[in-house]
């Protein structure tokens, strides 16, 4: 399974990772309802390790769940950070553009842990 959800505290990590599978744009879909889904303070690591090609009727579900979740993902999404390969500064723009929270668009998972751990809810701090 390529695209999967891991919880550790307050980090949740979605992590698209080889070997890809021809369910993973459903999986990804399913990934993004069931962050939306937290109800309490987290942060969020997005690890694309293989790309992910959507098709379109998937590229569609996404846009509609960032549009439909914005509000909650704001009350409850602290920062995320999206680790991919050649990042550029419109990803950056553009990922940053859809909330409110912090966001960091890097090719580093070191760099990517450091500024989650900065944002990371006071509860799951202490």
């Amino acid at each position: 399974m390529a695209v999967h959800l891991d919880r550790e505290g307050a980090v949740l990590s979605l992590i698209i990772d080889a070997p890809a599978g021809s369910d993973d744009p459903e999986r990804y879909i399913a990934a993004l309802h069931e962050i939306s889904g937290v109800t309490d303070p987290f942060v969020l690591l997005v690890t694309f390790r293989i790309p992910l090609d959507l098709p379109q009727v998937q590229r569609k579900a996404q846009n509609l769940w960032f549009k439909a979740t914005r509000e909650k993902m704001n009350a409850t999404c602290r920062a995320t950070a999206i680790v991919r390969k050649n990042p550029s500064e419109e990803m950056q723009r553009t990922f940053s553009g859809l909330w409110s929270f912090p966001v960091l668009v890097t090719d580093r998972s070191d760099a990517a842990e450091l500024f989650l751990a900065a944002h990371l809810p006071e509860e799951a701090g202490s």
